[in-house]
């Protein structure tokens, strides 16, 4: 087992145990680690990451939905989410990893993210997920500054 395993066995192992302050602490670590690793991190809502991911962005009134195909065998970290929003995934399974604990989610499934939520995703089956955010904004760089945070700093993310 690798250095980047061992740390996913140990955020698994402590997911929805350890304060949320200690888990942002160690996906922190392992982000540096998963990234050296050359692994998939969501880091641009504006184009997918490897030729066999699909992404599709539309507007509605007062919602961007993104809507992302990820296939089978890929580990994924997510950015760090700023709002309330829903999620839906459509197709598939995957092993979700977050402050809330480890979850296996199979389609159909719905959800709600958090602020301050990142998501380690290990998928099992190609997985489309969709996820809703309220905005007035009409591009997708518009939507990412309101929606995504740089870093668990972010003021609407501040812990007590």
């Amino acid at each position: 087992m690798n250095d980047t395993e061992k740390t996913v066995a140990l955020i698994a192992k402590e997911a929805g145990v350890i304060s949320k302050k200690d888990f942002r602490k160690k996906i922190v670590k392992f982000q540096k680690q998963f990234e050296d690793f050359g692994a998939k991190k969501m880091k641009d809502f504006t184009k997918p990451l490897a030729d066999n991911e699909k992404l599709e962005h539309e507007f509605g009134e007062g919602t961007y939905i993104r809507k992302i195909t990820m296939p089978a065998g890929h580990l994924y970290l997510s950015q760090i989410h700023k709002i309330t929003h829903p999620f839906f995934v459509m197709k598939g399974s995957a092993t979700v990893i977050s402050d809330e604990g480890l979850v296996k989610i199979t389609a159909p499934y719905h959800g709600m993210t958090k602020p301050g939520t990142q998501r380690i995703l290990y998928i099992h089956e190609e997985c489309v997920w969709i996820t809703v955010h309220p905005t007035d904004k009409t591009t997708v760089e518009e939507v990412v500054e309101d929606v995504i945070a740089k870093d668990y700093n972010d003021p609407k993310l501040k812990l007590e």
